[in-house]
């Protein structure tokens, strides 16, 4: 590392942590000098002493009754998910259910058995099994604990001791096989981090059914502290040539070490805690989530990623009476606007950038079978921002509300009227999305405009400049592939998120920006994005983009859309390129292209077989249409969407004004 970057490191150090914060870099550097078997002697796993009796704060203080009668459906699926975990059934992301036979293997891949070491934790390579087919998220989602919430919620529900004491013995089980900081459960702080959170948040619930917390081993919160040593050790920050790298992951860090400070408010090391994290989101917050709200890594997933940590952290704190700054608020209510503004008609939000399917925490339904229609993160936001527009667009999604607030605020949800309003169109001009839509005929249009300029990190970012995805009369034509997998195969990762799988262009058969094949992080910058124009009247909405690939060579694209007919007219002109390739990826179950399209030139049309990611680590065939010409310089295109006969009168009349 440079010496600019360790100065670039030194202010943000000093800033979270003041003079601690050198101690804290030393320690940095001393893991990067000295080789993994003489550091590890630096780690000593003391105890911290304890009072005889935590005061712990909870925050449900309601009745099985009002549960019962709120969620008349949730008590048995929660039940029934409990008892398939004391069995050792465990969902582990895109694979469902694993039965592992009543004992767990933490370190073995569920999926290809490839068997991780347990060495200590900066001793073990992960980048050796790159491109080798096994996925460390595989293993690493079990030991982010998500089965410790049901098993505390099926005791809260039924009060049968058998729960609370198997989630004991299931914390103390991985402890044993994971002591602190060996394996690679211990080689991520965004895994510690989630794991904390979700043992913590469900220990609230075990405090508050008991109104004490007799029943947990001391172990348990010196296993917490734990992890907090780990994180403060080990804050996912770095610098390059000057430039700060953090993302969601910094995000994570900052969120844990707040809410074990919250938990464990008698322990003045994570009273410490506490005020390092809010610093450190404070900081992170103005950095990372921009002006127009949304998060700065080019990928909509991260943004709700992101959305959920900073709302599940900022109730947390309200409910023990730390008020969030006002900048905080600001960002998360943008944020919550931008996940309502950019959710598509089947509920789901289009997988611009990576999207890996990560949550911080599950507490509606259980992996697989909580309902992804965002609005269990926006009733937390309903309720931190008090906004009655969020309280009535997610009145339907209120039971991860309860677990962390109880049924008061449920019931405020229930009762708001106050619709939410949806304008038809809505530039993000700083994260380069623009949405066209209309709701009452489920028409919706999101055009990728442009990027995150200045620090904004490529890591999780798509070659999809000026793609497009497009929903009209609520049925699906084109969209985004998604991300199927990290690093278990760089040539399926590349392809994904190369501009081929994009609804874009393609020129002179390049990359819009360089992928290193060999390296499933790094998207080297390489094309700009032009200036955006946006014209507006009662019949027509444009919205205007350009791709400059080069000083010479460039690709324009013109969406025009009739919010009243639902009429679609994209237009593409192409200069100073020699070829040119038009690739509209197909929705699943989509059976063609359905467009009209219009140019001189002699386009050949291909077919190709898409793997389209339903979620991270699961494929479902879809099929991509490609158009392929000589382009001589300088060509246009024009495609034509319409549905119906209403429509395409409409778009004759509409297509006059622009065209």
């Amino acid at each position: 590392m440079k010496l600019r970057d360790w100065i670039n490191l030194t202010g943000i150090y000093l800033a979270i942590f003041g003079l601690k914060g050198i101690l804290l870099l030393m320690d940095r550097a001393a893991r990067r000098i000295l080789p993994p078997q003489t550091y590890c002697y630096t780690w000593k796993s003391e105890s911290e002493t304890l009072p005889n009796t935590l005061n712990i704060v909870t925050n449900i203080n309601s009745e099985l009754t009002d549960y019962e009668k709120l969620f008349t459906s949730e008590k048995g699926k929660i039940i029934a998910a409990a008892n398939r975990i004391l069995k050792r059934e465990f969902q582990i992301a895109s694979l469902g259910w694993i039965d592992f036979g009543g004992q767990v293997d933490w370190h073995r891949d569920p999926k290809t058995k490839h068997e991780w070491s347990g060495g200590f934790y900066s001793q073990i390579d992960l980048i050796s099994s790159f491109d080798l087919g096994t996925d460390i998220k595989v293993t690493w989602e079990l030991s982010r604990f998500h089965q410790a919430l049901i098993l505390a919620r099926a005791y809260w529900l039924t009060g049968e001791t058998i729960y609370r004491q198997d989630l004991i013995d299931h914390w103390a089980d991985w402890v044993e096989n994971n002591p602190f900081p060996y394996g690679i459960h211990w080689t991520s702080s965004m895994e510690v981090s989630i794991r904390a959170v979700n043992m913590i948040l469900a220990l609230l619930i075990i405090a508050d059914k008991d109104k004490n917390t007799n029943s947990i081993p001391n172990t348990v919160f010196q296993n917490i502290i734990e992890h907090g040593k780990y994180i403060t050790r080990n804050l996912e920050i770095s610098s390059k040539n000057g430039k700060l790298i953090a993302g969601n992951h910094l995000i994570s860090n900052y969120s844990a070490l707040v809410i074990i400070g919250l938990f464990l408010s008698d322990i003045p090391l994570a009273q410490e805690w506490l005020k390092v994290g809010m610093r450190g989101l404070n900081i992170e917050v103005e950095r990372q989530v921009l002006p127009d709200g949304l998060h700065y890594e080019s990928s909509l997933h991260y943004h709700k990623f992101v959305l959920e940590m900073l709302l599940i952290t900022g109730v947390l704190a309200n409910n023990q009476g730390h008020e969030m700054p006002l900048k905080y608020k600001e960002s998360v209510s943008k944020m919550c606007d931008a996940v309502v503004v950019l959710t598509r008609p089947d509920g789901e939000l289009p997988m611009i950038g990576d999207a890996d399917g990560g949550t911080f925490s599950v507490l509606s339904g259980y992996y697989l079978n909580r309902p992804d229609n965002n609005h269990d993160i926006l009733a937390l936001g309903a309720i931190f921002l008090d906004r009655e527009d969020l309280k009535c667009i997610s009145n339907d999604s209120l039971a991860e509300l309860f677990w962390l607030t109880g049924s008061d605020n449920v019931s405020s949800c229930l009762q708001a009227s106050e619709p939410f309003l949806f304008p038809e169109c809505v530039e993000y001009k700083n994260g380069g999305i623009c949405v066209l839509q209309n709701r009452d005929r489920k028409d919706f249009i999101l055009f990728r405009t442009g990027w995150p300029e200045n620090e904004s990190p490529t890591g999780h970012r798509h070659n999809d400049l000026l793609s497009i995805e497009i929903w009209l009369n609520g049925k699906p034509i084109t969209v985004d592939p998604g991300t199927l997998t990290y690093t278990a195969d760089f040539c399926v990762r590349n392809e994904l998120r190369s501009n081929k799988s994009h609804g874009t262009v393609t020129l002179n058969n390049a990359e819009q920006n360089l992928i290193q094949s060999d390296s499933p992080f790094e998207l080297v910058p390489k094309t700009n994005s032009g200036d955006v124009h946006i014209t507006s009247s009662k019949e027509l909405i444009t919205v205007k983009s350009s791709a400059i690939w080069s000083s010479l060579m460039s690709h324009q694209r013109l969406v025009s859309y009739s919010v009243k007919s639902g009429a679609l007219i994209i237009e593409d002109t192409i200069k100073e390129a020699d070829t040119a390739c038009w690739s509209w990826p197909l929705f699943p179950g989509v059976n063609g292209f359905k467009a009209i399209v219009s140019t001189d030139l002699k386009l050949s049309e291909t077919i190709d077989d898409l793997k389209y990611a339903t979620s991270y680590g699961l494929a479902d065939n879809s099929r991509i249409v490609r158009f392929s010409s000589d382009t001589k310089q300088r060509a246009s295109v024009k495609f034509l969407f319409n549905q119906s006969k209403d429509s395409a009168k409409a778009l004759s009349k509409d297509s006059s004004m622009v065209l």
